[in-house]
């Protein structure tokens, strides 16, 4: 099963760099658990999301910051889990802010080769300092 997470994995990454949208949906199970902690009334794209959410997450990243930097440091996977670890970096199109934060992704893939959990943990203190005015 590792090979099969490591290669849904790289897989995802691929595609979301890529901005591929559709084609990163096409890797979830249809009842997958998507979420990233934090307070939607201030940061927009934070929260729980169904898997047809996904996208719109996207389309608010992209609405509202500037991508400058998003790099994996270490992919490690163990059976169908995953944890990527990695530094981001995005311009708030609104307050001209930067948040530069270190995160964590949670991932688990079934046997069906789907992405079943993403979880993602970000410094979510300073990425809602960022977004006030």
């Amino acid at each position: 099963m590792s090979d099969q997470t490591r290669d849904v994995v790289n897989e995802l990454l691929k595609r979301m760099g890529g901005g591929d949208i559709p084609g990163v949906v096409a890797l979830f199970a249809a009842d997958a658990h998507w979420e990233i902690p934090g307070d939607p009334q201030i940061v927009p794209w934070v929260g729980r999301r169904t898997v047809a959410e996904i996208p719109d997450f996207f389309q608010t990243m992209n609405r509202l910051t500037v991508r400058e930097l998003f790099e994996i440091e270490r992919v490690i996977v163990e059976g169908p889990n995953a944890v990527l670890i990695g530094r981001a970096r995005v311009a708030v199109r609104s307050t001209d802010k930067v948040i530069d934060t270190p995160f964590a992704v949670d991932i688990v893939v079934n046997a069906e080769g789907r992405i079943t959990r993403f979880y993602m943990f970000e410094d979510s203190w300073g990425v809602a300092l960022a977004m006030r005015p």
